[in-house]
């Protein structure tokens, strides 16, 4: 049903909290990564608002800030304002375009088979439909203040979490555990790992990569493949000019257990 002008504020905000609230990431690159396994290949989807967080019990009066992962680089932020947009369901937005002045956007939301998306819409000025670009909520809200925490949080969730039997290059087997959240368990001397999604800066950062305890004086960092069930953590080695990462030997073999 569209949202009427008729609607009290605090309508259109308990009307559209439910299906709004909460951490959404680009859903183009939640569907290449299914398939690439490879966040260093994927991150071409990430261009431009790459996620989304939206906490309507934090809203002023007549509108609320929604954080924004730019390139899944650098925070920034827009303002929803509580007033219908040109779209069924869809609310108004200051979100600009750098390019053209004229354009504008709206945030909406759709439901179809029982699945909630949102859309950020974008405008020209004859109100037209230029582009639209569809996130997928991937939690409900997040633990920290990093804006692209939900494009850790989906990248773990589908390529690394989970449980493996792990060999090491004395060909030693163990049993060790990942969780979405970036918690190792059954590793000894490892307590979290982290995997690589930001590959705007340079140099040596052209190559999947996998770290154990970041930002902690026992970190020891990676490189990666998954090929199946499988997941293959490299040592890094770097090229004659230093620019670009390198894969090295082997260093664990991870085969998920059933």
């Amino acid at each position: 049903m569209r949202v009427k002008n008729t609607n009290t504020i605090s309508g259109l905000v308990q009307q559209f909290k439910p299906f709004i609230q909460g951490i959404w990431v680009t859903s183009d690159y939640i569907t290449d990564l299914s398939r690439t396994k490879s966040p260093y290949i994927s991150s071409k989807k990430l261009a431009g608002a790459a996620a989304l967080e939206i906490n309507l019990d934090s809203a002023e009066k007549d509108s609320t800030v929604v954080g924004v992962s730019l390139n899944n680089h650098e925070g920034a932020s827009f303002t929803l304002f509580f007033k219908p947009g040109h779209q069924p369901n869809s609310l108004k937005t200051n979100w600009p375009d750098y390019e053209v002045n004229s354009n504008f956007y709206e945030l909406g939301y759709q439901i179809a088979g029982g699945d909630t998306t949102l859309l950020l819409y974008h405008y020209n000025k004859n109100n037209q439909v230029i582009d639209s670009v569809k996130y997928i909520r991937v939690l409900a809200k997040q633990k920290d203040n990093d804006l692209g925490y939900g494009i850790t949080y989906i990248t773990n969730k589908l390529l690394i979490s989970g449980n493996y039997e792990l060999t090491d290059t004395n060909g030693t087997t163990s049993n060790i555990s990942f969780n979405n959240e970036g918690k190792v368990s059954g590793f000894t001397g490892y307590e979290t790992y982290y995997v690589n999604t930001d590959f705007e800066a340079g140099p040596q950062n052209d190559l999947d990569q996998f770290s154990f305890n970041i930002y902690t004086k026992q970190q020891k960092d990676y490189l990666f493949k998954i090929k199946g069930d499988t997941l293959n953590i490299y040592n890094i080695d770097f090229s004659a000019d230093s620019v670009h990462l390198k894969w090295g030997e082997l260093k664990y073999k991870l085969v998920r257990r059933k």
